[in-house]
């Protein structure tokens, strides 16, 4: 008679100890449950600065520790990979000696075992690259701001032959799908779910939650440090049904003003071109092209720009921009050149968040311009600090383009009867009006 092989257990209590790794008070109940078999499916919804790069390595090093195991870390970005992975070379280096183990760093970063186990950091920003592999273990680190679908799409069936575990932990993001993901899994019998505020780390100290409490808007703490789930609280942009106007695109009138916003291409984006009427503040004419060479993106901006009246080109000019702004100079157009910098995206950003609400400017009926602007999210930085972006894997340009042409708008109100000055452009500076993200 044979008996079924036992798998190995491994002491979590001299393995916490020989790597120094110390649970906090939150961690404890978390860790806890996750090692138990019986779960497959863990979503962790943890407030900043919780401590969750930590607990991902151990567990990745973990798992490891068991013979023949394959296993995935998987993040937006290289970057937010490669801090678990330091982590898990400290680790490493507490039990074993180099010899005993393997780190190559293309394609990907990957940890070889002597014991035949691996780790591998992979991005989320190629999914052709998360398609074929079979892990043991996938953790899924910041899933909140993965592209819709693709887990679904990419990731979910690689567990499905080895029987493997996934963990989905992140910092929610409005009720998107990391949202339903949670949902899900609370209901299942072999899941579990956990939220984890900032709180729950003893170094996050009232006094420091407090300040930053005070210098957020109230959903946006509550979503980055209390780990709640809020609808919109990263949306920058509200009311954006109300100004979509099917009736949009027209064709020059020969008494309007125009102002043409110019974002070009950086690397796989898309250079786009919205141009505006500064008498009823409707887009009516837009461009989007991407791997197009230059001399031919020249001729559409000029050729746009003529036929709107010699309309006024904002550009962005930030690094490959300035020459090009340079030669577009020289067909005798109307050129202000943008720098974006942190400091200068906020205030682009701002102000046509403030157009938006009080319906001061008017866009087509194009999906990919809704879309932009619906998915464009406010970033809050380990320092409190807030930025905006498009999610990981998505575009802003539309939303930028927009931005810009509204730049050389100068009131939420449209001109009606009276006659514009045609030297206003020269006299007045744009708006730039502070406004929260959320009111």
């Amino acid at each position: 008679m044979t008996t079924k092989k036992q798998k190995p257990k491994i002491n979590d209590d001299k393995l916490k100890k020989r790597l120094g790794f110390i649970p906090h008070k939150g961690q404890k109940p978390v860790l806890e449950a996750i090692l138990n078999d019986d779960i497959k499916d863990v979503v962790l919804v943890c407030g900043r600065r919780w401590g969750k790069t930590k607990l991902v390595a151990y567990l990745a090093f973990r798992e490891m520790l068991l013979p023949n195991r394959q296993v995935w870390i998987v993040a937006p970005t290289s970057d937010l990979t490669q801090k678990a992975f330091t982590e898990i070379v400290k680790f490493i280096g507490r039990i074993y000696e180099p010899g005993e183990y393997r780190i190559t760093t293309k394609p990907y970063t990957k940890l070889r075992m002597a014991n035949g186990s691996w780790i591998e950091c992979k991005t989320a920003d190629n999914p052709v690259s998360l398609i074929g592999e079979e892990v043991d273990l996938l953790i899924i680190d910041e899933a909140a701001r993965l592209a819709p679908m693709t887990y679904d799409r990419e990731l979910a069936a690689t567990t499905m032959t080895r029987n493997g575990r996934t963990i989905f932990i992140s910092t929610p993001k409005g009720l998107n799908w990391f949202y339903h993901k949670y949902k899900q899994v609370s209901e299942a019998d072999d899941g579990f779910v956990w939220n984890a505020p900032s709180s729950d780390n003893e170094l996050n100290t009232p006094k420091y939650l407090e300040k930053l409490r005070k210098s957020l808007p109230e959903e946006i703490y509550n979503q980055e440090y209390n780990a709640s789930f809020i609808d919109g609280a990263s949306s920058v942009f509200r009311n954006i049904d109300k100004v979509i106007n099917d009736d949009c695109y027209e064709n020059p009138v020969p008494t309007h003003r125009y102002v043409l916003g110019v974002d070009l291409a950086k690397v796989n984006d898309y250079t786009v071109l919205t141009c505006v009427d500064r008498h009823t503040h409707k887009v009516v004419a837009w461009d989007r092209f991407n791997k197009i060479d230059y001399p031919i993106q020249k001729n559409r901006i000029v050729s746009l720009a003529r036929r709107y009246n010699n309309a006024r080109i904002i550009i962005d000019s930030t690094g490959v921009g300035n020459p090009i702004t340079d030669d577009l100079r020289r067909e005798s157009l109307i050129i202000d050149d943008f720098k974006f910098s942190n400091k200068s995206k906020d205030e682009l950003v701002q102000k046509l968040n403030l157009f938006i609400e009080e319906q001061g400017i008017f866009i087509p009926n194009e999906p990919i311009i809704i879309d932009e602007l619906k998915q464009f999210g406010v970033e809050v930085t380990d320092r409190g600090n807030i930025t905006y972006s498009a999610p990981v894997g998505l575009h802003d340009d539309c939303v930028m383009s927009l931005g810009l042409a509204v730049w050389g708008l100068y009131s939420t109100d449209t001109i009606k009867d009276k006659k514009e000055d045609p030297i206003n452009f020269l006299l007045e500076e744009p708006t730039r009006r502070k406004i929260r993200v959320r009111r």
